[in-house]
C-alpha cells in the first residue's frame, strides 16, 4: 500500500544502516526501532543471509515467506500496517517525514500503495517498491 521497491522502510536485520540516498535520516536513530529488529527475526524465521541482505539494502529477487513476513512484522511494530495488511497511509506519511523530505514522502506513499493477497506479500510489495526508488529502509 505503499510504492516503490524499497518500502523495507519497516524492514531488515540490521537496522543499523539506513542511508540517506536520498538524504534520509538512519532508522535505527528512531526510538520505537529498538527491540522491534529482534522480536522480528525471532517471530518470522528470516534467515541470516536474507536479514544482511535487507539490512545492506540489497535487492532479493525471490525472497522466502519468511523474509516478507519479517518486513510485515517490522511495518506492524512502527503502526505503519495493522495485522490485516492495510497499509496506514496516514501514519506511514508522518513517518517517512522523519527520514525524508514530505513531498517525497507523499508521492511514494502514493506510488507504492500495493495490494497482495496476504498481509507479508503486501509488506514486501510494499518495501519492494520503495527499494525501487533507492530509499533504503532498514
Amino acid at each position: 500500500m505503499m510504492s516503490a521497491r524499497v518500502l523495507i522502510i519497516f524492514v531488515a536485520i540490521a537496522i543499523t544502516e539506513f542511508p540517506s540516498v536520498l538524504g534520509q535520516k538512519e532508522i535505527a536513530e528512531l526510538p520505537e526501532v529498538k527491540g522491534y529488529k529482534l522480536h522480528c527475526i525471532e517471530s518470522s524465521g528470516i534467515t541470516e543471509t536474507s536479514a544482511k541482505k535487507l539490512s545492506d539494502g540489497e535487492q532479493i529477487k525471490e525472497p522466502d515467506q519468511s523474509t516478507k513476513c519479517f518486513v510485515q512484522c517490522f511495518f506492524q511494530k512502527l503502526r505503519l500496517m495493522d495485522e490485516k495488511g492495510a497499509v496506514l497511509k496516514d501514519k506511514l506519511e508522518v513517518f517517512l517525514t522523519r527520514l525524508m523530505d514530505a513531498d517525497k514522502a507523499k508521492e511514494y506513499v502514493k506510488q507504492c500503495d500495493h495490494r497482495r493477497t496476504n498481509p507479508c506479500d503486501t509488506a514486501w510489495a510494499i518495501y519492494d517498491c520503495y527499494l525501487g526508488k533507492k530509499a533504503k529502509l532498514f
